[in-house]
């Protein structure tokens, strides 16, 4: 089972926008919630989105969120998906 650190588990409002509203927001795409784990971060609970689907780059959710252009990828784990009705990471 994997452990959410922060008790909000739910996407902001703002984020939960872009994701409804998004050109890879594809009917038969999910949206994957990545948490930032990284005890020794600042960002330690943020949370980071990613669009997984057949018409996605990512046909199957990673582990760990793919590395940015700073290569911070590995702090985020995979915590679930997000409801785009609720904003909920289930």
């Amino acid at each position: 089972m994997k452990t959410n650190i922060i008790n909000d588990e739910k996407a902001a409002d703002e984020a939960l926008a872009q994701m409804k509203s998004s050109p890879y927001n594809y009917a038969d795409t999910k949206w994957a919630a990545y948490q930032n784990l990284d005890m020794s971060s600042r960002g330690i609970g943020h949370l980071q989105f990613l669009a997984v689907g057949p018409q996605n780059t990512f046909k199957e959710a990673p582990a760990h969120a793919p590395d940015s252009a700073a290569g911070l990828g590995w702090q985020y784990v995979h915590m679930g998906w997000v409801n785009l009705e609720t904003g909920k990471v289930e």
